[in-house]
């Protein structure tokens, strides 16, 4: 337990307008404008002994080693330790390549992402001189009717709004965290207008009403869509949308900080572990075999047809079949996945990230595991590995649980069953 101090800073990356967009296979051209800003977020908490760093940045999200070099550079410069320092991705469909996913969705601007990488380091490198007498607030409440279950509308969902407020001395806020879990698609791939989507509004509304900087982390939501793709179909979302949406987030965040008491002094401790994820095995030589022939007719007829997308989608996936059938005759296939957890305790506020895109109950049961204590759960954070789909979801298979690891570089095959309770039991332990 110490005295607080907190700074936080927040700086635009500036993708390039006709630069390519990420996060839709459907979407086949490149950017047109810049609808509202793409943004890298950052808070710094210090109690005399520890320090911890939450990154937000409006992007799908960064490969492990993209994260774990970002950290380790303001590791260097600042002296804070890498472990302590949480890189967090919105997870915007509507941002800028940053990973180099299979197929139209990976056409990275190397360049550009290295001078983002550049200007998130310079961003956390600014806040220890900054630092100033703070206090922290935090509190959780339910927000509903925003995402619906896509994989199977008669599971619940983690609708739960956790809401972390850092004030200076004086009152004055310096920074408020918001942590909710549904996708970030409310704008659909006819978008070619660069946005944050329902994230970044919510962050630009929550620092609008208390001032400070605005931080969005994304929770347990790997099968939670907006429900505007349930109500009126997918890709629907309009830029009206996420203002709704975000301005709902920020209006229940200030009802719960009107309702907790801050406090000056914190106790922050961070621990992590490297844990071995099971993955799918493979189909056999000779499945895999007519896999790699109907991509192949798929692409051929989507080609004679004029049909770009299904063309080029046939081609992102005959690309995963070759480079998996390469890997099961050189006996390469990984059936594990190492990944790193790290758990933030803020007094009793436990802060869990997890390199996935994680699914709905996995949230919902730590939420139960880690009672009375508050959770607020950050998928997408310190890299971007694919989904981890709960048990009962592996069994129903589809494209969460199964067929989208063909998208992400370097996956072969799915993160496999018991995963989901590997992660959870990992964040327990960590928790204390």
């Amino acid at each position: 337990m110490g005295a607080l101090k907190a700074a936080a800073a927040q700086v635009e990356l500036h993708p390039a307008v006709g630069g390519w967009m990420t996060g839709f296979a459907a979407r086949i051209q490149p950017a047109i404008g810049v609808h509202d800003s793409i943004m890298a977020r950052a808070v710094l908490l210090h109690n005399n002994t520890t320090s911890l760093v939450i990154v937000s940045c409006d992007v799908i999200g960064f490969t492990a080693d993209t994260a774990a070099d970002i950290r380790r550079r303001i590791a260097e410069r600042s002296g804070i330790p890498a472990a302590n320092i949480f890189i967090g991705c919105t997870h915007t469909h509507s941002g800028p390549a940053t990973m180099p996913f299979r197929g139209a969705m990976g056409h990275v601007d190397h360049t550009w992402l290295a001078q983002t990488t550049e200007r998130v380091v310079d961003l956390v490198c600014s806040l220890p001189p900054a630092l100033r007498p703070a206090r922290v607030a935090y509190g959780q409440t339910r927000v509903i009717e925003i995402g619906y279950n896509r994989q199977d509308a008669h599971h619940p969902i983690d609708d739960m709004l956790t809401v972390l407020a850092v004030d200076d001395a004086e009152g004055q806020a310096i920074a408020t965290v918001l942590n909710y879990a549904t996708h970030a698609v409310v704008l659909g791939p006819r978008n070619l207008e660069y946005s944050g989507d329902y994230p970044g509004e919510a962050a630009r509304q929550i620092a609008d009403l208390r001032g400070g900087v605005g931080l969005f982390l994304l929770g347990a939501c790997g099968d939670v869509d907006p429900i505007v793709y349930r109500d009126r179909g997918w890709g629907s979302g309009t830029f009206f949308d996420i203002c709704e949406i975000g301005g709902r987030l920020a209006d229940a965040a200030l009802d719960i900080l009107a309702r907790v008491q801050p406090t000056v002094d914190a106790t922050i401790g961070v621990a992590g572990n490297t844990i071995d994820l099971p993955l799918d095995p493979p189909p056999d030589l000779a499945a895999l075999g007519n896999l790699i022939q109907q991509f192949k007719r798929d692409q051929h007829t989507a080609e004679e047809q004029g049909l770009t997308t299904e063309a080029l989608t046939a081609a992102a996936m005959l690309d995963w079949a070759t480079e998996l059938h390469q890997a099961m005759q050189a006996g390469r296939v990984p059936r594990t996945l190492p990944i790193e957890i790290v758990v933030a305790r803020l007094n009793d506020l436990c802060i869990a990230a997890v390199p996935l895109e994680p699914y709905s109950d996995i949230g919902l049961r730590l939420r139960e595991r880690l009672k009375p204590r508050p959770l607020l759960f950050a998928g997408y954070t310190n890299g971007l590995f694919g989904y981890c789909a709960s048990r009962w979801a592996k069994e129903q298979g589809g494209y969460g649980p199964d067929s989208s690891a063909r998208w992400f570089p370097g996956m072969l095959t799915p993160i496999g069953v018991g995963a989901d309770e590997q992660v959870i039991n990992t964040i327990e332990a960590l928790a204390g």
